[in-house]
């Protein structure tokens, strides 16, 4: 017996044309859902300056923010 190829579990509904603004509001939806699930907050934004990259990487280390760096 032969394998059939693909088989198609279900349908997706058809795709509607949607303008630049559809897309933007979606992504600004999805963007308001992720930061709502983030545990850590939206870092201001600041400048880190060290002496050595040694010094960078403990810094670096020490934070326990990905969203820093």
């Amino acid at each position: 017996m032969q394998p059939s190829g693909i088989k198609i579990v279900g349908r997706r509904p058809p795709r509607a044309a949607a303008d630049p603004a559809e897309f933007r509001a979606r992504a600004q939806r999805l963007q308001e859902h992720a930061d709502r699930l983030n545990p850590y907050p939206k870092p201001r934004g600041f400048v880190f300056c060290a002496r050595t990259w040694a010094d960078y990487e403990a810094w670096r280390t020490s934070q326990p923010n990905p969203r820093l760096w």
